[in-house]
């Protein structure tokens, strides 16, 4: 094998397997061009179609609503079909899905209706993509190679943040919009390509039945692990309340740098760029963290930190100390969302059995994923029933409420392997 330990015990890095290697890359390489999109394709409604801000939020919903409604469903699929041809399916999808924009806006043929459809077949694509992904890891490595593959998939993603999007506006000023998005689907075709060199035989799924019932039945067992077993149920829950801090915080955040800060664009723009700057650094001190502290205790914390990084916001005021301590919430909040990410899918993986990644991890990523959608709204109601400032309060108090499923579910405990009592069956 190429992961042997050698003399002294250390495992040389996962980077020593080939066929990671080749899997990361098209991961990271479709990453960078899902970020240039994610400027690229709201850019294309309001330049070249003159949309409104409902508009986008509808482009930028349409492309997480498939997690919610779907990601149950696409769970159960990745664990009846080889999770790689899934993956190239997805690539292959999503070039076609976003490569149509270019080319019929070649031909002054592209209307808004389809960037609508390309942005809900991409979402779809997306939650196949990253499903099978996240499954087919614990099958292509060690066990105790699965944090150093996370911590590295945390890199690239990232990365992905902070250049991607730099680079899609750089794009749609130079070249326009529709032909940005033309990179995003040249890098779904290298990512497939990339997948299909991967040689490891995948092993053959073993479904207990075909049809409806059967796909059913597997649903239902999905539902049992995730919320029958303590790990899963307390890690979901857990993922779902910090997810729901960060997206209401950040979204509240926008409107209370410009509205009660007086910030300038340029300004919430680089605060926002401290942020994904934190979030490189947290991607690559998150192993070292989570092997010194232990997975269980850094995501206490990290959510800790969270909590404190929203309240600091209450303390700022217009003018330059003010600017200084939205940089500093940022990049505390930011900072450790990758580090507690390594942990969580590292342990994860290590409590499921391979051939119900998929099912399982359906069903948590669309609560946790939906946590999303919900908290923006919540902040909003808040923001406008009391004030702004106490959505950034209830924010914090999500942050550690989380803390909450990490004790009650032993998650504490976990240092670098999931104890076999924790384990699913």
């Amino acid at each position: 094998m190429e992961d042997t330990v050698k003399d002294g015990g250390r495992r040389p890095g996962v980077f020593r397997n080939r066929d990671f290697r080749l899997l990361w890359t098209g991961e990271s390489i479709s990453l960078f061009g899902s970020e240039i999109t994610v400027i690229a394709l709201p850019s294309l409604a309001v330049l070249v179609f003159g949309q409104d801000a409902v508009t986008v939020g509808v482009l930028v919903a349409l492309q997480w609503l498939p997690w919610v409604l779907l990601g149950p469903l696409v769970g159960v699929l990745n664990d009846r079909m080889r999770r790689r041809r899934l993956m190239v399916f997805a690539d292959v999808g999503r070039a076609v899905a976003l490569g149509s924009l270019p080319l019929l806006a070649l031909f002054d043929a592209l209307t808004l209706a389809h960037l609508f459809v390309a942005a809900t077949v991409k979402g779809v694509l997306d939650v196949i993509f990253q499903i099978a992904y996240q499954s087919h890891l614990p099958a292509l490595l060690a066990r105790e190679d699965l944090m150093d593959a996370n911590a590295k998939t945390q890199m690239s993603r990232s990365l992905a943040m902070v250049f991607g999007r730099t680079v899609g506006g750089v794009l749609v000023g130079a070249v326009g919009a529709a032909r940005a998005i033309t990179i995003d689907a040249v890098t779904y075709l290298l990512s497939a390509v990339a997948i299909l060199a991967v040689r490891k035989p995948e092993p053959v799924p073993e479904p207990e039945g075909r049809g409806v019932r059967a796909a059913l039945a597997d649903l239902r067992q999905g539902l049992s692990i995730m919320f029958g077993n303590r790990l899963l149920r307390s890690l979901t829950m857990m993922g779902s309340f910090g997810n729901l801090a960060v997206s209401m915080s950040l979204s509240m955040l926008i409107v209370y740098a410009y509205d009660d800060l007086g910030f300038s664009p340029s300004q919430l723009g680089i605060a926002l760029g401290v942020g994904g700057v934190a979030f490189v650094v947290g991607a690559t001190v998150s192993r070292a963290i989570n092997q010194r502290v232990g997975m269980g205790k850094t995501l206490i914390f990290t959510h800790l930190v969270l909590g404190c990084a929203f309240l600091l916001l209450l303390t700022a005021e217009p003018g330059p100390a003010g600017f200084a301590v939205v940089i500093a919430s940022q990049f505390l909040s930011s900072l450790t969302t990758p580090v507690a990410n390594v942990g969580i899918m590292t342990m994860v993986q290590k409590a499921t059995p391979v051939h119900l990644m998929g099912r399982a991890g359906g069903i948590a990523l669309a609560l946790v994923w939906g946590s999303n959608a919900l908290g923006p709204l919540l902040g909003g109601i808040i923001a406008s029933a009391v004030a702004i400032e106490f959505s950034f309060v209830l924010a914090a108090v999500f942050a550690w409420f989380a803390i909450f499923w990490v004790l009650v579910g032993s998650v504490h405990h976990i240092r670098d392997e999931v104890p076999a009592e924790l384990q699913a069956t």
